[in-house]
């Protein structure tokens, strides 16, 4: 499953850079009658955002064919940082083609190829520890989300083209959001416990997305998309939790902590989006409107959320171990 979804990563940021950043930078200069600078709409770079969560998405293949190894996981991050810089730089100098596209795949396949058997052979007989299983695996849930964010500008398609568009948009988005998911299913295995926790919250999280996926999203605060997040937290922290109590618990925090992180992407994702402009040489979004970029702002979030939930869960333990006091003493003697 790793190696398919490198290889969907590929493809799918290959697509984005040469066949549809094209169709949605406007031609000519930036200037009209060279003295108002040309501004674009909310979501008009979608392709930017969907070539990001495909490099994720190839970064999580390695990750689960180095079973979250920590020198799998520093390679993929080393290999993950130049290709954003490679796909800045291309969507700097325009390429655009079908052949262009064919190129790109197959230059991105191979860099995902060596990244992979390199990473495998630095941890070969390695494996990452409950812990890293638990972040890796939430922030993997998190950004099967975020593939749910990516929306064309277009309230109507009015042409036959923009409905082609949208619907090849639809289904891109929708194999990146599956195979993440998956992705974090295998990273967090067989649940030893809560099983059926486990299984119920990763429905509702499907049943959310699912609404989200068809649905008119425009706005980050939309219910279901709320809901998804939250569940799918839930489903990845509740082999961890022992009680009743402790899944409710879990479920308040992880909705808490849901609402605070959009808030978050509200400003973060529009100072990452217009950096990403600026560097791409890009026309900016006019100031009615907002540049969000979501990817690497949810990945960071994905990571602190993971970390605040492990963390929740591991407290009961902690406080045992301390009331129990150390080997020999008259507190674990009873």
């Amino acid at each position: 499953m790793g190696g398919l979804a490198g290889l969907a990563g590929a493809v799918t940021w290959a697509l984005g850079s040469a066949v549809y950043q094209p169709i949605m930078e406007p031609p000519g200069s930036w200037y009209d009658s060279g003295a108002v600078q040309r501004t674009l709409e909310s979501n008009t770079y979608w392709p930017r955002e969907l070539r990001h969560l495909a490099i994720l998405l190839a970064l999580a293949g390695i990750l689960v064919l180095c079973r979250t190894a920590p020198r799998a996981i520093a390679v993929g991050a080393v290999a993950t940082g130049g290709w954003f810089a490679a796909d800045v730089l291309l969507d700097r100098f325009d390429v655009r083609g079908t052949v262009t596209a064919v190129v790109l795949a197959t230059a991105a396949a191979a860099y995902f190829t060596a990244t992979a058997v390199i990473a495998g052979r630095l941890s070969r007989g390695d494996t990452g520890d409950p812990a890293v299983r638990h972040v890796v695996a939430g922030t993997l849930a998190l950004l099967a989300v975020t593939a749910l964010l990516v929306v064309t500008p277009w309230v109507e398609q009015i042409t036959l083209r923009q409905l082609q568009v949208e619907a090849e948009m639809t289904v891109l988005k929708v194999v990146v959001c599956v195979l993440f998911a998956v992705l974090a299913a295998a990273t967090t295995g067989r649940p030893a416990a809560r099983a059926g926790a486990t299984l119920g919250f990763g429905l509702v999280a499907v049943v959310a997305g699912v609404f989200v996926a068809v649905g008119e999203y425009q706005f980050i605060y939309s219910p279901a998309l709320l809901i998804a997040v939250a569940a799918a937290m839930v489903a990845v922290a509740a082999p961890r939790v022992r009680s009743i109590a402790g899944l409710v618990g879990m479920t308040v925090i992880s909705a808490v902590c849901t609402v605070a992180s959009f808030a978050v992407l509200a400003i973060g994702g529009m100072l990452v989006g217009s950096l990403l402009t600026s560097l791409a040489g890009n026309p900016p979004i006019n100031s009615a409107d907002t540049d969000i970029s979501a990817p690497l702002v949810m990945t960071a979030l994905g990571v602190a959320m993971s970390l605040l939930t492990l963390a929740v869960t591991a407290l009961p333990a902690a406080l045992r171990a301390v009331q129990a006091g150390p080997p020999g003493s008259p507190a674990a003697a009873g």
